[in-house]
């Protein structure tokens, strides 16, 4: 442990994406990284939710820059190229202001280390500064330095849309460059050159197969959140399911839960008990609240999620095969990837509830295939699996001595 004389302050920085995942990493990271003695500014796009998960902590919370305009294509994003253009690359004026309000965020910090998470305009304030950096995210918006970036598109195409979104936010970038007398970059993915990079899944789900200098933290995630999950029948099977409101056909998925031969828990926070409560028996139980998703992991026969990294690792970890329901772009990639690797199946578009019960009852009776592959998975990664904050700690020790 490093003792309060070397104290050092390590800035962690969030700018794009809006799940839960991005302040859960950042909790274990903080707690972990104070143990050590650190100092930890958090600067985030999003802070409504950052209370609960930081309440017990020293750090310090800051408000992000944030690109507050609404810019919207008129197709897909099917690149992180549209994700930067939409996001303040579009215009040079725009994207100067950005980083200038992180370049006053670092002289105000003085960090001896910066954390980045999906923080690209970070990185573009920071590029050349001799500050150690750490990268960390699920591999779908981490491209690797120098390299092309990944093609988003479920059924990509053979013309060069992406090569040209990423040249014109190369060519903000580097008009930002020249105005600080900085050297140009060659590629866009420059940006994300670091000391070390750490992704949160396997590598088998990683977008980019050609990682130098990456740890892959497989391990299980600390625990967050203290409200357990309780089913009230000890018979199996059982299913746990974790949806989000804003699912458009989420009454269908509750009405095909409720009518499988599983006993179920659902966790929706923020969802309606109303949508819930008709349902309600031994069999079916449900919270609106956040929950202890990975200590219920092991209790269970089979999940149903919307294909968030984080849960579908902890769903790996406990063997379990996934039915995946995206409601995002990176969901459905993740989904394509377990269900080609045979660890689950991938629901694209929502069949009827009788087809959805139908699938829910088959996967239950049928299920070995499954864990075989899951098992095979875990043989290939063995103990020990560091969890996100044991693998940033260990980074962060090395780099700072």
């Amino acid at each position: 442990m490093i003792n309060g004389k070397t104290q050092k302050t390590i800035l962690c920085a969030w700018e794009i994406g809006g799940e839960l995942g991005h302040i859960s990493r950042f909790s274990a990271i903080t707690k972990a990284l104070e143990l050590d003695g650190h100092h930890i500014v958090l600067a985030f796009k999003d802070l409504s939710r950052a209370y609960p998960f930081f309440d017990d902590t020293k750090a310090t919370l800051m408000q992000a820059p944030v690109w507050l305009p609404k810019v919207t294509m008129q197709r897909p994003i099917a690149c992180l190229a549209d994700t930067l253009l939409c996001t303040g690359y579009l215009d040079n004026e725009a994207l100067d202001c950005l980083v200038q309000a992180w370049e006053a965020i670092v002289d105000l910090v003085k960090p001896d280390l910066v954390i980045f998470d999906y923080a690209p305009t970070a990185m573009l304030a920071l590029l050349n500064n001799r500050i150690p950096k750490i990268l960390i995210g699920t591999g779908f918006a981490d491209p690797v330095a120098g390299s092309s970036i990944v093609d988003w598109r479920p059924y990509p195409t053979n013309d060069d849309l992406v090569q040209r979104q990423e040249l014109m936010v190369l060519e903000r970038i580097n008009t930002v460059l020249k105005r600080r007398d900085k050297p140009a970059l060659t590629h866009m993915t420059e940006l994300f050159a670091v000391d070390q990079t750490v992704i949160s899944t396997f590598p088998e789900l990683d977008l980019y197969l050609d990682r130098k200098n990456t740890t892959y933290s497989i391990g299980p995630s600390e625990k967050l959140v203290a409200e357990a999950v309780r089913f009230i029948s000890e018979d199996h099977p059982r299913i746990l399911a974790y949806l989000k409101p804003a699912h458009p056909n989420i009454d269908l998925l509750v009405a095909a839960l409720a009518r499988c031969k599983a006993n179920v828990f659902i966790a929706c926070p923020k969802g309606s008990a109303n949508l819930f409560t008709p349902h309600v028996s031994d069999r079916f139980q449900f919270s609106t609240e956040l929950v202890d998703l990975q200590g219920a992991m092991t209790q269970v026969d089979l999940f149903v999620g919307h294909g968030n990294a984080s849960s579908c690792k902890e769903s790996l970890m406990a063997g379990n095969p996934m039915v995946i329901l995206p409601i995002q772009l990176e969901q459905l990639l993740t989904g394509r990837k377990l269900q080609v690797a045979g660890f689950g199946v991938l629901v694209e578009k929502i069949p009827g509830v009788d087809e959805l019960v139908e699938l829910l009852d088959y996967l239950l009776d049928n299920s070995e295939s499954y864990r075989a592959k899951i098992q095979e998975l875990l043989e290939r990664h063995p103990e020990p699996r560091l969890n996100v904050a044991e693998a940033i700690t260990l980074e962060v020790q090395k780099l700072l001595g």
